[in-house]
């Protein structure tokens, strides 16, 4: 009488890591390039959200900062250059 073979073959083994090596080949390189699309929406909102600081800025103070000022002058009062009369409390931006 014979015992029933019991496990896997090397054969068979090999065959299911060549196939997760092919499925990962295929998926790595998609997900990688998923993540450099996510740091380029959030740098294009970033430069959005200045550029709407910059206009509200303009708009309470008739003039952009000046490069003195930076941008900076968006998140705190200047204390340099031109006045910023109309300035808001609180500033335009949370932070840089």
């Amino acid at each position: 009488m014979q015992m029933a073979q019991r496990g896997f073959t090397l054969i068979e083994i090999m065959v299911v890591v060549v196939i997760m090596g092919i499925l990962a080949a295929l998926v790595v390189p998609k997900l990688m390039g998923r993540t450099d699309d996510a740091r380029i929406i959030a740098a294009k909102q970033d430069v959005a959200t200045i550029m709407q600081g910059l206009k509200l800025y303009r708009l309470d103070n008739q003039r952009y900062p000046t490069t003195e000022q930076g941008l900076q002058a968006l998140i705190t009062k200047p204390i340099s250059g031109p006045d910023a009369n109309g300035w808001k409390t609180g500033g335009y931006l949370d932070k840089l």
